[in-house]
């Protein structure tokens, strides 16, 4: 890859992962830090941070490709569009996403969330640097992932 590909394959990585990763990481702090600071456990504040950045992380994917879903299928009756908006939503998701998900969510996210903040002081900054260590490898297997769902369905899949 020349070196001008790969600063537009990155330009377009980030375009697509940022908005995603803010929001994501928003729900993480909120969530793991409302619960420790109640219940200073870090099993719970990780359990919580992973549950909130999931919801705000894939809560940003499900809505805009609905919404693209719904856009590309306009001419469609409502339920047909529909139907075919969460089809080609779910397909696009599952294989850009489902790899990553099943190391990252089940084995290194929570490792990394539950550590990091015994090791770093304060605990928001431990939380974050086992948040953004456990990113480093999601992102390479979801780069993956999102390059191969546009090699085999095009930018998205058309059903």
């Amino acid at each position: 890859m020349t070196s001008e590909k790969f600063k537009s394959k990155t330009r377009e990585w980030l375009r697509r992962y940022i908005p995603a990763e803010v929001l994501g990481t928003v729900g993480a702090l909120v969530a793991a830090w409302l619960v420790y600071s109640h219940t200073h456990s870090y099993v719970a504040a990780a359990a919580s941070g992973w549950v909130g950045e999931g919801l705000c992380f894939y809560g940003y994917f499900i809505t805009t490709e609905l919404m693209q879903g719904g856009r590309r299928y306009s001419q469609h009756r409502f339920m047909r569009r529909i139907a075919l908006a969460i089809a080609t939503a779910s397909t696009n998701l599952f294989v850009e996403f489902l790899p990553a998900e099943l190391l990252d969510n089940f084995i290194v996210r929570p490792y990394a969330m539950y550590l990091a903040p015994q090791y770093i002081h304060p605990y928001p900054l431990g939380f974050l640097v086992g948040k953004f260590s456990a990113d480093i490898l999601f992102y390479v297997l979801a780069i993956l992932g999102y390059e191969a769902r546009k090699h085999w369905f095009g930018h998205s899949a058309h059903l």
